[in-house]
């Protein structure tokens, strides 16, 4: 039976690598997005092993409607990739509620929102499964500019942490990745 790997953030840098590599490992995969077009883009450039799915990580809603869909479609996940993230670089007494909001929701809930979802799929098929959490340096020590960055990479390394406990015996394992800087448009727009 074919392995099921959903990715976040598919549309560009290191979500689009992945799409590329596990298409090419023959695995199924669904990378969920919130830009269309980019998607239908990808689509068309990996073929009938990859499925974009229209997702807005941040909106609970839009994420239980993508893994019903995953779930009817697949019957199960068998690695999640939490990659999507955004990040702003400034002093934190510059930034904004909009800033914090954005980013917390993207980088920590969002990631919370797909695991939640995943967690229940991989529990049903009874099947051995791994979540990765693509944390980065600044989830192990602060950096100066990215307070909001850090706080958001900091809660999902607990995160992470503490579920690995929890999932370890449903066959369940977690591992975060701490990246340094990639170079990926996420990277470059800050450098």
């Amino acid at each position: 039976m074919r392995k099921v790997i959903v990715i976040s953030g598919v549309t560009s840098g290191l979500g689009a690598e992945l799409s590329r590599a596990f298409v090419n490992l023959d695995w199924l995969v669904v990378g969920i997005a919130r830009n269309k077009e980019k998607l239908k883009k990808l689509s068309n450039e990996l073929g009938k092993n990859f499925t974009g799915i229209e997702t807005d990580i941040t909106d609970e809603k839009s994420v239980a409607s993508s893994f019903n869909i995953i779930n009817r479609q697949f019957k199960k996940i068998t690695l999640l990739v939490n990659n999507a993230a955004i990040f702003k670089m400034g002093e934190f007494s510059q930034c904004s509620y909009d800033d914090i909001n954005r980013i917390i929701d993207t980088n920590l809930k969002g990631a919370m929102y797909c695991t939640l979802e995943a967690v229940a799929i991989m529990k049903a098929s009874k099947e051995n499964a791994r979540i990765i959490n693509v944390a980065s340096v600044a989830a192990i020590h602060g950096i100066k500019g990215q307070a909001i960055y850090c706080a958001s990479k900091f809660g999902l390394n607990g995160f992470s942490e503490a579920l690995n406990q929890e999932l370890i015996q449903y066959g369940i394992s977690i591992t975060t990745l701490y990246p340094g800087g990639i170079d990926t448009p996420l990277w470059n727009e800050k450098n």
